[in-house]
């Protein structure tokens, strides 16, 4: 019995199909994601100084997206179906030989891309060229007071510090949060280096009459945070140098100003200007520390930096500016840097995208990328952010890891 319901339950289920002829409902027509015209998408070459911007014309019936490398600037980075005119605007090319780009257009499976290749500057007949390389390394080496337990500088970091030093050997470095204790030891450990921090030569030179005038500049007296720039002797030459405080009041130690008032404590940032000895090329290395936290500062940290590196440093003159900037390289804060200078990170023929501040937390997760080498006017070779073991290891030498940068700088007079 319960057989023969069964099947007349199936009898009846189907005898409305019969009578109705009733069909599977159609599947709404899928919309092809694609490019419907599209001009522009060449392969090309063009001169080191930069042209006319190239014209990419097209129509998309989906959402699209261009990628283009660091020295091609965008007109748009996306947008949504429709007709489209994109701009790319090809940046001077500062190094010494040529490049290569992939700029490349996607609307769904729809992949269009193509090359650009930039020459190269080729002295023209009669002009001399000059050219060196080195080393640059930037580090926050972790101040040596009121350390947390287990990383204190005597104790822990200060052997796994010095094998690193000794194991990358650069040319240049530039310190951030460094004690006078820390100072003292890179001075006896590594007396191959002309060491300059703010108030080396002195009260006046500094910006103070007399000595009761600086009293209340922490980083003039021995025990504040000192940005310290260490030169190779044998190599490099300065020949002048400077400081400010990111302040309203940039000659005083301070962060006053509506501006600054979220910065929390004074950041200074020290530069200087050199020459290599064997070139007499002539070029300026910055180090800075931002603000660690605030919102109108730390975008005031970059702009001054930049209004600074304008007014000190020709538009042709190799310019360096490193240090721990609080921020990812994308941060809005940190626009006008990259508008004005390149990021050894994004443009070194070998790099590595990894972060450079851990904490010293376990957790890979949370470390971030906060240290950073910009440039001008030179070329960026190899970009390596120093986290592999060397001895004791670079995780336990500070909460940073070491950043550096190969360049290769060269001038056509």
């Amino acid at each position: 019995m319960r057989r023969f319901m069964t099947a007349a339950a199936a009898v009846l289920f189907l005898i409305p199909c019969a009578f109705s002829g009733c069909k599977a409902p159609e599947k709404a027509p899928s919309v092809k994601t694609e490019f419907t015209e599209i001009t522009g998408i060449a392969d090309r070459t063009v001169a080191y100084q930069g042209v006319e911007p190239i014209l990419v014309h097209f129509t998309s019936t989906a959402f699209w997206t261009v990628s283009t490398p660091e020295w091609i600037l965008r007109s748009h980075d996306f947008g949504i179906a429709g007709t489209y005119d994109v701009q790319l605007k090809v940046n001077s090319n500062p190094g010494v030989e040529d490049r290569t780009g992939t700029v490349t257009f996607t609307c769904g499976s729809d992949v269009r891309s193509f090359t650009v290749l930039q020459k190269a500057q080729t002295p023209e007949s009669g002009e001399e060229t000059k050219t060196f390389s080195f080393r640059l390394m930037t580090f926050n080496i972790l101040q040596s007071t009121d350390e947390a337990e287990g990383h204190q500088w005597a104790q822990y970091r200060e052997a796994p510090c010095k094998a690193m030093f000794q194991a990358t050997d650069p040319d240049i470095i530039c310190l951030q949060e460094c004690r006078r204790t820390q100072l003292n030891f890179m001075k006896n450990n590594f007396p191959q280096y002309s060491y300059f921090q703010y108030a080396k030569d002195g009260v006046k030179k500094s910006g103070y009459e007399n000595v009761e005038k600086c009293d209340d500049d922490a980083i003039f007296q021995n025990g504040g945070h000192r940005d310290v720039i260490a030169l190779r002797t044998n190599r490099f030459q300065m020949l002048d140098w400077g400081r400010y405080w990111f302040s309203a009041t940039p000659e005083v130690s301070s962060y006053a100003g509506d501006l600054f008032i979220d910065g929390g404590t004074p950041k200074i940032s020290l530069w200087l200007k050199v020459r290599e000895r064997e070139s007499g090329i002539v070029f300026f290395v910055w180090d800075t520390h931002f603000f660690p936290s605030g919102t109108t500062g730390r975008k005031q940290c970059s702009l001054m930096s930049v209004e600074r590196m304008q007014a000190q440093c020709a538009d042709s003159d190799p310019v360096f500016f490193c240090g721990d900037l609080n921020l990812a390289y994308d941060h809005e804060s940190l626009k006008p840097l990259r508008d004005y200078m390149q990021h050894a990170g994004k443009t070194a023929a070998t790099t590595e995208s990894k972060p450079t501040y851990t904490g010293f937390r376990t957790d890979r997760n949370t470390w971030t990328y906060i240290d950073h080498i910009f440039y001008r006017n030179a070329s960026a070779k190899l970009y390596k952010v120093v986290d592999e073991p060397i001895e004791n290891g670079t995780s336990v030498c500070s909460d940073h890891f070491p950043v550096y940068t190969d360049f290769q700088v060269t001038i056509t007079k």
